[in-house]
Formats: C-alpha cells, structure tokens, sequence
C-alpha cells in the first residue's frame, strides 16, 4: 500500500517554498529593477531591504495576530493581499514609489504569513518530530530563496513581470492546498486572554535577554545567507573584472542550495553537542570567515567560503527554533516568535544596507565585510556569558 506523506510536513514545506521567493524575487534581474526604476547600488539597497524592514516590524504583532485570529482565518487574509501586492505593480511598473509600497505590504502580510507555518507544525506535528520539521521548515525557506534564481534569468528583459506574476502564481497554489489541512483543529487554536495579559506577556518576551541574544544570533545565522544572496553576485563580478552579476546567478543558487541543506541537516547533528554550544561556535566562525572573506581577491576562493559559511549558518537553525519553542509560553509560541524573528530581521537589514552602501561609497565591499566580522565578534564573546537553554531546567528566560 503507498504510503501518504503526511499534511504537517507537505504544506509548511511548501508554504516556506513560497513565502522564500518572495524575499529573492529581485536580486536575479537586479540590473532590470536598476534601469526600471533610475536606481544606482543604495538605491537597490533600500529596495532590496525594504521588505525586511517591513517584514521584522509586523512579527511580533503578527505574532499576536495569529494567536489571537487563529491559523485558518490568519492564512486565508495573509494570501489574498500577497496576491494583491503582487498584481498591483503592473499598474505602473516603472513607479518605484509604487513599487516600494507594494513591498512594505508584501513584508507585513509575510511577517505572519510565516508565523502561521511555524504554528501549522506546532499543532500538527508529532512531538518526535518537531525539531525535523523546523529544519525543513528552515530549508524550505531557503529553497524558496533559491527557486528565482533558476526561473527569472531565462526570462530575459521580462525578468522583473516575472518576478511579480510568479509570486501571484505560487499563492494561488497554496491556498488551493490550503483545503487538505484539518481546519477545525486549526480554527479552534484562537486565545482569549485579555488585553492586559497580552501586555503583561508581550513585556514579557521583550525584556527577556535571552530571547534578545537569540534573535541577534539568528540575524547573522539567517542575515549572513540572504545578504549574500542578495549581493553576491555583485561582489563576485567586482572581484572577477569583465563579468556582471548576472554571469553568477548560477553560483548564488548553489550558495543558498547548500544553505538549505544546513537547515535539512540542522536537526540530525543536535546530538553530537548542545544546542547553544552549536550556536555559539557558528557565531565565532562567522566574525572569523568575513574578516578573511574581506581580504579575499580570488573569486573561486570566496565563492567556496561562502558555501561553507552558508552550510555553517543552516546548521543552527533547528537549534534556535526549538530551543525557542521550549522557552516559550504555550499560548504565545507565535509571539515568542515573532519578536525573535523581529530582532533577526532588523539585523539582517542592517547587514543589506551597510553592504550596498559600502559599496556605493567605498567602491567595494571589503569594508563592510570587516565590520560585520568585528559585530559578529561581539556577538559571540555575549553569547559565551550565557546558556538560554538553562531556561529548561525551570528557569524562565531572563
């Protein structure tokens, strides 16, 4: 008899496919949107980051959002407008006023949109397999990154209607599958606390320096692959003369390919040290790989560190979401989450700007690889100090 791949582990997966093209969807034909909307290098940073901006402010109120509306209700809303923000640019494709409120839109509705697919595996997955499932929910996302990278450059100088049609295209995909999930379990997961107890909760979370220190950590873990997703190409052709960052789509893909398989293989590596431990020790190698990755003039040399800094930074993910999960109190899992994710984004936003910047300033972007190294080095030296994963033996976070 075939066996059935259970609905916990298609749709999220499938859910993070999508929601990660979004966040890649124009790094691919960047020269297309440079030329679209008159935009030099910090231009495209600012377009570039604006939907991390937007994204990390909605996730602890989207957090809230969830717990509160429920996952089903919460879904259905977050995919409409996707859809809307995906559409609405062909209005008027050359305005980037246009362009740039369709994606603070589009960085809102994601930044619950992927706070119902954590939730989704919550609910639904076995306990035995939770921590499986947050690695290929990671992964998932990952892949989505890489998905424009292969389907935008043969689209030649429709690259960018491409990039806004398939968006459109893949929520309608999901909300079709969106009817083999077992709703009524999912309908009833709606808190009813009142309102001073979500802000008895929410100060909660948010003064937690444990929670504080994750969230940075997973900026540099989650903000290292998707800056170099967005400007490797870019660096690789100034290293390379007489080459554009077209010529190394192909080379990013693999880099965010071999991300993914970190965050796959995240969960099966758990047992050979601790959670924090791996945390930690990722974090020391991420200050160390781009001071040496500034000094780098040999494009195959730093085209292979990024691969093993890529791989390094996937390996934590399961790490930081299920000790997360644990932490957290049960009725707000999301907006544990969410503020986590929150932190996360704003320093994953901050590593886009300062590396387009750099590069519209200095010429290159060796500088900012240097300061992002010597951040991550602070980083780690807080990091050693403190266990969140005391917090398990009965302690709350603190």
């Amino acid at each position: 008899m075939k066996r059935k791949i259970p609905v916990y582990f298609w749709f999220p997966v499938l859910g993070c496919i999508v929601g990660g093209t979004f966040f890649m969807s124009f790094p691919p034909v960047a020269d297309q949107f440079m030329t679209l909307f008159g935009v030099g290098y910090a231009g495209l940073s600012v377009l570039f980051s604006i939907l991390y901006w937007s994204h990390s402010l909605c996730q602890m109120p989207g957090g809230l959002i969830v717990d509160r509306l429920g996952v089903a209700r919460s879904l259905i809303v977050c995919l409409a407008v996707m859809i809307v923000t995906n559409l609405v640019p062909f209005i008027a494709p050359g305005s980037l006023s246009l362009a740039i409120a369709m994606r603070v839109v589009l960085g809102l509705v994601t930044g619950a949109y992927f706070l119902v697919m954590i939730k989704i595996i919550k609910i639904l997955t076995p306990p035995v397999h939770v921590a499986r499932m947050q690695g290929m929910h990671g992964a998932a996302f990952c892949l989505g990154t890489l998905v424009p990278y292969l389907y935008l450059p043969p689209a030649g100088a429709y690259g960018w209607a491409a990039a806004y049609l398939s968006g459109a295209i893949l929520c309608v995909v999901v909300g079709l599958c969106m009817f083999r999930l077992p709703l009524e379990r999912l309908r009833e997961t709606r808190e009813t606390d009142s309102f001073s107890q979500v802000l008895k909760t929410v100060k909660k979370i948010a003064t937690s320096k444990d929670i504080w220190l994750m969230g940075i950590c997973h900026g540099f873990f989650f903000g290292s692959i998707n800056t170099f997703g967005n400007w490797l190409p870019s660096i690789l052709a100034d290293i390379r003369a007489n080459s554009t960052p077209e010529d190394w789509a192909a080379a990013t893909g693999v880099m965010l390919f071999i991300g993914t398989m970190g965050r796959v293989f995240g969960s099966e590596i758990m047992g050979l040290m601790t959670r924090w431990q791996l945390i930690t020790r990722v974090m020391l190698l991420i200050g160390v790989f781009y001071w040496v990755l500034a000094f780098c003039a040999n494009p195959v040399l730093f085209f292979c560190l990024c691969l093993v800094l890529a791989l390094l930074c996937g390996l934590t993910f399961a790490s930081v979401f299920t000790l997360l999960i644990e932490i957290a109190l049960p009725a707000y899992v999301s907006s544990t989450m969410g503020f986590m994710s929150m932190l996360a984004n704003l320093v994953n936003i901050l590593l886009i700007l300062l590396w387009g910047t750099a590069r519209e300033y200095t010429g290159n972007f060796s500088y900012a690889l240097c300061v992002s190294g010597t951040c991550a080095l602070v980083v780690w030296l807080w990091a050693r100090k403190r266990n969140p994963e005391k917090a398990l033996a009965g302690k709350a976070p603190s």
